[in-house]
This record gives structure tokens, sequence and C-alpha cells, in this order.
């Protein structure tokens, strides 16, 4: 596909090339994997706030679906969970 096919607001600005595994629409469900990778941050980092004693220690814990046993984000969420955590001026513990 060719770069200005996934140009628009429905996408991140973050596309590196044809071949990008990280490249998606801003609603897709990620793995814990993937969302490391994009925060480039620890999977543990992502294990402790989403943890049911997240919301003991932070009181905005990190958005999150559970399914079963698996974990999934909504990118977007997560987007306008950062600017909530940039907007307090805290950080994520």
């Amino acid at each position: 596909m060719h770069r200005a096919a996934y140009e628009g607001p429905q996408y991140r600005a973050i596309y590196d090339g044809p071949k990008c595994k990280n490249f998606a629409p801003q609603d897709e469900l990620l793995t814990i994997d993937e969302l490391a990778d994009r925060l480039k941050v620890k999977k543990s980092f992502i294990y402790e706030h989403t943890r049911s004693r997240a919301g003991v220690r932070n009181d905005n814990p990190l958005p999150h679906i559970r399914m079963g046993k698996y974990l999934r984000f909504n990118w977007t969420a997560v987007m306008k969970w950062l600017t909530q955590l940039e907007q307090k001026g805290t950080k994520a513990a």
C-alpha cells in the first residue's frame, strides 16, 4: 500500500513504511506487547498499572479491557490517559 492510503484522522501519524508492525487505526485493540512497544516501556510497567490494586495506589489506572486472562488496550483511551497524566503533571507511579 502507498503511504497516502493511510493518511487521515483515523490513523496515527507514526507510519514508518509499508512493513511497520506498529501502524494501526486509533481504535484498534492492542495486545500488551504492542502497547509496550508503542509506549517504549517494559511489559511489567503495563501490568503494574492494570492490576486491581493499581486503583489503590493511583487514582487513574491505565484503561484496559480484560477478556478472560487476556488484556487488550484501546489506543484512543490510552492516549486520553496519557493526556490526563500530562495535564496533571503527575507521574504514572
